[in-house]
């Protein structure tokens, strides 16, 4: 099997069992997620009777969500051998949205803006204005980035870059996509020291004062078992989460550009192998499925997929599409 392959499937698999459990609080899952068995406590998502149907409708147990979703469109971008651009990225994320939905009969759960795209409510041009000048950022950039780690890295920055102007024109956004990237070639293709990973962002990419600040703050903590409350405040913002973060009112992390790529590094400085990673990211409560896809991925091709438990390997949306694509990304990296 090869290592994009283990990754694919790695970023699967913790983007399924997040799914489960994300927007839950950290304290809840540590009592009731043992990672024997699949847990799906998404109609306890602590919102809106009207807005919970967002989570529960159209979800099933193991399939994986937007994050996966388009980390599959960007491979097709690549793969295509088009000039890499927004237009690409969004011609691909839809096209994969819709090939899902003609195959299921429904659209994937996830897709926070997006969504609006996707629906026709708003245009592209409005998602964008949309996520240009917020504060907290969503995710996405972060959650798609992995593959591009794996390209040569003289294009890393700029196609991380254009990854996060298709959607989330926003320097947080940008710079989370860019950490992500580059998280996964030092760890992938350098076989870097998980311990210098922070230490190698800095080398690699241009932060602004915030962003440096933040990571410096986060490179500075300890094991994760000794974490405490205030070191789960350095991580993941102010706890509980606190509006215009998603979901206020629990413990854990936010759906924020900045907070998930630090997580995203910290778990993956203290992760022993793809299952330790899965866990680590999952503890953290939260918006958990993003970190625990990143995670997971990257850790999956770094160390393999034997310590990942064989029903969730068995259980997984998609092996064998993932494997195609796989093999078909394999070509233009080799």
């Amino acid at each position: 099997m090869s290592m994009i392959e283990k990754v694919l499937i790695g970023i699967a698999v913790g983007d399924a069992y997040g799914a489960g459990v994300e927007f839950q609080d950290r304290d809840w899952i540590r009592k009731h997620v043992d990672f024997t068995k699949f847990v799906n406590a998404r109609s306890r998502i602590q919102v809106e009777n009207e807005k919970r149907k967002i989570f529960i409708e159209n979800y099933h147990e193991w399939d994986y969500t937007d994050d996966t979703e388009m980390t599959i469109g960007l491979m097709k971008a690549l793969i295509s051998g088009e000039g890499f651009s927004e237009s690409l990225l969004i011609e691909k994320w839809k096209g994969e949205y819709e090939n899902g939905k003609q195959i299921k009969g429904y659209g994937r759960n996830g897709h926070g803006s997006m969504a609006w795209f996707y629906s026709g409510s708003k245009s592209i041009e409005e998602v964008r204005a949309f996520q240009k000048e917020r504060t907290n950022p969503g995710n996405a950039p972060a959650m798609r980035s992995v593959p591009l780690g794996l390209l040569n890295e003289s294009l890393i920055n700029e196609y991380a870059s254009i990854n996060a102007r298709a959607t989330h024109p926003n320097t947080n956004a940008i710079l989370s996509s860019q950490c992500v990237s580059w998280a996964a070639e030092y760890l992938l293709v350098k076989d870097g020291d998980p311990a210098k990973i922070i230490e190698y962002c800095f080398e690699k990419i241009d932060l602004n004062n915030e962003y440096r600040t933040y990571l410096i703050a986060v490179d500075q903590l300890g094991r994760y078992d000794d974490l405490k409350e205030e070191d789960f405040r350095v991580l993941c913002g102010r706890q509980p989460i606190e509006p215009p973060y998603f979901l206020s009112g629990i413990k854990g992390l936010p759906s924020d550009s900045k907070f998930t790529a630090g997580c995203v590094l910290y778990v993956l400085k203290n992760a022993k192998n793809a299952f330790d990673a899965l866990k680590k990211s999952i503890w953290l409560g939260g918006d958990v499925d993003s970190v625990a896809s990143i995670t997971t991925g990257i850790m999956s091709g770094k160390t393999g997929l034997d310590s990942i438990p064989k029903y969730m390997l068995n259980k997984v949306e998609g092996i064998p599409y993932l494997k195609k694509m796989a093999s078909e990304f394999n070509k233009i990296v080799a």
